[in-house]
């Protein structure tokens, strides 16, 4: 499970182009970013999200386990295990015991600091910017949002597509 934020204001990754004519996307000059929570099974590339309208705290991560992971991947008789990152909402005295209180259904294993190489949703965030926002003009939050929210019903629908970004994990 991980977070990520995406912006409204446009994204110029390298891209192929005439010499000396650097892709020119329109922007508004707005700051506005899109926050969202989202987690992916390993087994079946089953990818789970929610769209977060406030900070990422622990009341909202915790809501999120609570109401989105558990219902998604818990089996009566087995344990969800859950990778995070060192967020400091994943760190906090009240995640940890709320999440043993929770022991029964899920186990959390934290991943090594700095280390996005091993946190199978950075891989969907790098495939999200490339199919949804990067090179791509915004005139509203709500026009993100819908990029967003198509290439995230794709991954649901079509969990082939990101199959190949979840093998290092096996």
């Amino acid at each position: 499970m991980d977070a990520a934020s995406f912006r409204q204001c446009p994204t110029l990754p390298q891209t192929w182009a005439p010499l000396n004519c650097r892709p020119a996307i329109p922007t508004r000059g707005q700051r506005n970013t899109q926050k969202i929570l989202g987690a992916v099974s390993l087994q079946k590339a089953q990818f789970a999200y929610r769209h977060q309208t406030e900070d990422f705290n622990r009341f909202t991560y915790q809501s999120f386990v609570h109401d989105v992971i558990l219902p998604t991947y818990y089996r009566r008789g087995h344990r969800i295990y859950l990778m995070q990152d060192h967020a400091s909402y994943h760190t906090q005295p009240e995640v940890w015991a709320w999440f043993k209180e929770e022991r029964r259904r899920s186990e959390v294993f934290p991943l090594p600091k700095y280390s996005p190489e091993f946190n199978a949703p950075e891989r969907l965030w790098h495939y999200t910017r490339r199919h949804a926002t990067h090179n791509r003009f915004f005139e509203t939050p709500d026009d993100l949002c819908a990029s967003l929210f198509r290439t995230f019903g794709d991954i649901q629908e079509q969990p082939e597509k990101i199959e190949g970004l979840l093998e290092p994990f096996f």
